[in-house]
Parts: structure tokens; sequence; C-alpha cells
């Protein structure tokens, strides 16, 4: 009798952490889209703003450093959460439409 009990609290304290991870998991993975949404947005303003569409890359890295210099100059990106990512590392690969001379797309790489 002893020995079910034991084994009933185990897989109850199994299914319990099992469910508590994947609550974790995607807290943290909503944080992690929200991070990456923010530095998308300022990055496609960024590039459109201070970077020439006549330049002969095809895309343009556009740095956590450059958007908080930007931030100095007087643009408002809202960059919070972003404080503890590294400003070198964390950046914006942004993909340039030549016909519009426009952001495309972007690609995001956080380093926090």
């Amino acid at each position: 009798m002893k020995k079910k009990i034991f084994v009933i609290i185990v897989l109850i304290l199994i299914v319990a952490a099992a469910i508590a991870s994947y609550f974790y998991f995607q807290t943290t993975k909503s944080e992690t889209n929200e991070l990456e949404n923010k530095i998308d947005t300022a990055s496609r303003d960024y590039f459109e703003k201070y970077v020439s569409a006549n330049d002969s890359a095809n895309s343009y890295k556009v740095t956590l450093e450059d958007l908080e210099t930007a931030n100095q100059n007087g643009e408002e990106y809202d960059l919070k959460g972003l404080e503890k990512c590294d400003k070198t590392k964390t950046f914006a690969n942004v993909t340039i439409d030549y016909k519009t001379g426009k952001a495309k797309k972007t690609q995001v790489e956080l380093k926090c």
C-alpha cells in the first residue's frame, strides 16, 4: 500500500514539473519574440532614415548600439528589455527591396 502511494506521489510530481516547465518555456519564448519585434521595428525605421538604398549591399546590419545612438540623437525607439543584451552582437540584418529602396525583411539575432 505504501509503495502505491509513493508511486502516485512521484507521478504527480513528474506531471507537475512537466507542466511548470512548459509554462516557463512558453513565457521565455514570448519574451524573446517581443524583444525581436522591438529590434525588427526599430531596425526597419533606422534603415529608412539613416541608410542609403543606393549602397551595393543587399542587406544592412543594424546593431543595438546603432539604435541606442539614434535614441541619443532624438529618436524614440522602444528598447526596453534589451539593456542586458550585447550592444554589438545584438543586431538585425535588414534586406533591401531594390525596387522601392525600402526594408523588405529583417532577421534578428539576440545576444542577451
